[in-house]
């Protein structure tokens, strides 16, 4: 392995320190096209969904989220893209949530990985105004922060990277359905003490605090957490600045640690490191956002945009299984457990990714 820059601590310090100073806009700009024929994001990510859609196990019980953020991203794209066939064949899947033998079926929220459900029917709360969705999912919610930890964080922070998106999306997604104060607060206090923890000079964040590796997937979560809370969150919050610029500060290191063929590695500063699909497909959804929303500058970022997109789109088989996904992964201050990770094909850690990256490239948005 080289030695990388990123991993001194001084290294980018002006970029953090930019970055903090003042946000300033850019001209939103939404055009991505055109795609090689195969390659349109509405064509692959209704590709990606009927991939879900033919898999016969719902997986929510346990550690849920895989089928959670799946879901959830699955009723955002249908929803997005205005296919009212694919929305209800979509919602159909996840009927039993609300039907008589939920109970059976529902994650108990003792943890973040199954607490975070509530993003799914919140989200189909938003798409179909469906008031038990809605209920459902606030409790999920209200239950994240029902007992706090001595920094009057929820109980469940672990103050690993994950915690980034499972915590602060659960809430803001919350305020987003109620506009309760409360929600939003909670989520901002979540994801700027992770910032505070985790975030390096570099923009990139470390897994954990005992665990001081460049991870993908976890970077990803990071990635979505700060792009989901940026959506929602009003203008006026006085913590906006602050994470747009951890948001910002990000984006421009991932685009020095982009690999040649588009994508990003398993560890991310690490040229030896293999190509792994489920982060690409989280930056996509980030980088595709921030460029969209004007946070971003389209020139400089949205080439590189283009180039992920194209190549994970080559990573699909002919019934859009993700190939080269890293499979659950735990936290190490190894490097080579991460890259001795197995790969797989299929696993819904690339498939709702992909799902997400398709949904930021949509020309049009309902």
């Amino acid at each position: 392995m080289k030695p990388c820059l990123l991993r001194n601590p001084g290294f980018k310090l002006a970029l953090i320190l930019t970055a903090l100073s003042f946000w300033s806009p850019c001209r939103a700009d939404d055009s991505w096209g055109p795609w090689p024929s195969g390659q349109e994001p509405a064509v692959v990510g209704t590709r990606l969904v009927q991939n879900l859609l033919d898999r016969s196990k719902l997986e929510l019980s346990g550690s849920s989220y895989q089928e959670t953020c799946s879901g959830f991203g699955a009723v955002r794209f249908a929803a997005e893209t205005g296919d009212r066939d694919l929305l209800n064949k979509t919602i159909a899947r996840y009927q039993a949530i609300i039907g008589p033998d939920a109970a059976k079926l529902l994650p108990k929220p003792n943890h973040d990985d199954r607490t975070v459900f509530g993003i799914l029917p919140l989200e189909m709360f938003k798409a179909t105004q469906e008031p038990k969705y809605l209920a459902l999912g606030l409790s999920y919610a209200d239950d994240q922060f029902a007992t706090l930890n001595p920094e009057g964080l929820s109980s469940e922070t672990r103050g690993y990277i994950d915690d980034a998106y499972k915590i602060p999306v659960m809430q803001i997604l919350a305020f987003r359905a109620t506009q309760k104060p409360d929600y939003a607060a909670q989520s901002v206090k979540e994801l700027t003490a992770l910032i505070d923890k985790l975030q390096q000079p570099s923009g990139l964040f470390f897994h954990g605090p005992d665990a001081q590796v460049y991870w993908g997937r976890g970077n990803g979560w990071a990635a979505a957490g700060l792009t989901e809370v940026l959506l929602n969150l009003p203008s006026e919050d006085p913590a906006r600045a602050k994470i747009m610029a951890s948001y910002q500060a990000m984006m421009a290191g991932l685009l020095e640690v982009q690999a040649p063929d588009g994508r990003w590695r398993q560890v991310l500063d690490d040229d030896k490191a293999w190509e792994e699909n489920s982060c690409t497909g989280y930056f996509i959804f980030a980088l595709g956002e921030g460029v969209d929303q004007g946070w971003l500058d389209a020139a400089t970022y949205r080439p590189a945009v283009q180039k992920a997109w194209s190549a994970l789109c080559g990573q699909l088989d002919d019934k859009a299984n993700v190939a080269d996904v890293s499979v659950l992964t735990e936290h190490s201050n190894d490097e080579s457990y991460y890259l001795a990770r197995p790969k797989a094909a299929g696993n819904l850690h690339g498939q709702f990714a992909a799902i997400w990256a398709a949904t930021a490239l949509l020309e049009q948005k309902h």
